[in-house]
């Protein structure tokens, strides 16, 4: 590729605006075309010096003369900066599934199962619902006078300082006497992470569930839906308490029980443990 051409992912990120924000543009402009295999040039953006490229790895692709960064119409994309979710969770050091599932507790979008779709609540936040071009999987993006929204941004505020605060690093809220955001109480932080996990992720759970048993065992969390145990096995946990977490591994092994144990090197990666070993029975979360 000669040196003053360069592709459209290349030309977002100069202009600083999400690549899906740009093609987008380009198509409202007439400059591209959606295909069923892509993406193609239009005469005017021929004529504003795109052209085609074809790499082994990617195929065929359309790149853009460097000066276009100057260009009056392009120029005008920070004027109507659009962000994503990973965009709005940055300054909190936040991911952007922590923030795409914050954005669904404030009823601005909802999952979908190709992705996030738009509400009507968010649409008056000025929310834009956008496509993957090659997964075709939705996500929203937003304007960026959201962040200046009172309420996203306590949200995001919290969220980003119990990030700094916790080892779990995502969407875990500091709360004096560990109570939960959905209002379970808790006896250590541990749990109340996970039950603030669950929460945001959607999971329909009840807390401290006597097992369906005649002894006094109660599991920390069930999810009813699909019949699923889950326990965090304390660091600190007395010996009466780990006999007691022992007999309920014993028992859901025996009655062939769905069980998930979670130890505490597993709470700083919920968000990639959780997915599978909910997948293993079935659970469906945002």
């Amino acid at each position: 590729m000669s040196d003053d051409k360069i592709s459209t992912t290349a030309l977002a990120k100069l202009l600083e605006v999400p690549v899906q924000q740009l093609f987008g543009t380009l198509k409202d402009y007439d400059w591209i075309r959606k295909v069923s295999d892509g993406w193609v040039l239009t005469p005017k953006g021929e004529f504003e010096g795109g052209e085609y490229r074809t790499s082994k790895r990617y195929g065929r692709y359309i790149v853009w003369p460097v000066s276009l960064e100057q260009h009056a119409m392009l120029r005008a994309l920070e004027d109507n900066k659009m962000l994503s979710a990973a965009a709005l969770g940055q300054p909190h050091s936040l991911s952007g599934r922590a923030v795409n599932r914050i954005l669904a507790e404030l009823g601005w979008q909802k999952r979908e199962s190709h992705g996030w779709m738009l509400s009507p609540r968010g649409q008056q936040q000025g929310g834009v619902q956008m496509e993957n071009r090659q997964s075709d999987m939705l996500y929203v993006l937003w304007p960026e006078a959201v962040t200046d929204n009172g309420v996203l941004e306590q949200r995001l505020r919290e969220a980003g300082a119990a990030s700094e605060n916790s080892a779990a690093g995502d969407l875990f809220a500091e709360s004096e006497g560990f109570v939960s955001i959905d209002g379970h109480q808790h006896s250590s932080r541990e749990l109340q992470q996970i039950c603030q996990w669950l929460y945001l992720a959607g999971v329909l759970h009840a807390t401290n569930r006597q097992l369906p048993v005649e002894e006094s065992l109660k599991a920390d969390f069930f999810l009813p839906l699909n019949q699923v145990f889950i326990d965090f096995w304390a660091a600190d946990a007395t010996p009466t308490e780990l006999k007691a977490q022992m007999r309920k591994a014993e028992l859901y092994k025996k009655q062939g029980w769905n069980a998930i144990e979670l130890h505490p090197e597993d709470i700083a990666q919920l968000d990639d443990i959780m997915p599978r070993q909910f997948h293993k029975f079935g659970v469906k979360f945002s």
